[in-house]
């Protein structure tokens, strides 16, 4: 199994999760972040006065989560590629990373089947009732 971390521009974001998930990613986790380094730093540090949100407001980069089995990262990778890149700074960036264990914890099932369905549809808390 592996793990997916891309950081892109906040505005490709619905494009990308759709495409990924017309490409068979299991899931996708859409997290808000700050970067500092690998080429989003502000142009110099303000002084130490200056509040955080200050420093970093015009930065629009969210993180994407991917977890998948092996034989699926080729294709959500050039995924990620074709729809990210413009030849320009602020592309973003990818990394994998191997996993180790994954357990789905509501039906203890272990490995890369967990990143699958279970034959339990999820059914959302307070729905059935």
């Amino acid at each position: 199994m592996k793990e997916i971390k891309a950081y892109v521009r906040r505005d490709e974001t619905d494009e990308i999760v759709e495409a990924l998930r017309a490409a068979g990613a299991p899931g996708v986790s859409v997290i808000e972040i700050h970067p500092v380094g690998y080429g989003y730093e502000p142009s110099g540090f303000e002084p130490h006065a200056a509040r955080l949100l200050q420093r970093y407001r015009y930065l629009r980069v969210v993180k994407l989560e991917i977890m998948c089995a092996d034989h699926q990262l080729e294709r959500l990778l050039h995924v990620l590629e074709a729809h990210c890149r413009r030849g320009a700074p602020g592309d973003g960036m990818i990394f994998v990373s191997e996993i180790a264990e994954a357990i789905r914890i509501r039906d203890g099932v272990h490995g890369a089947d967990s990143l699958r369905p279970s034959a339990h549809a999820m059914i959302p808390h307070g729905a059935g009732t």
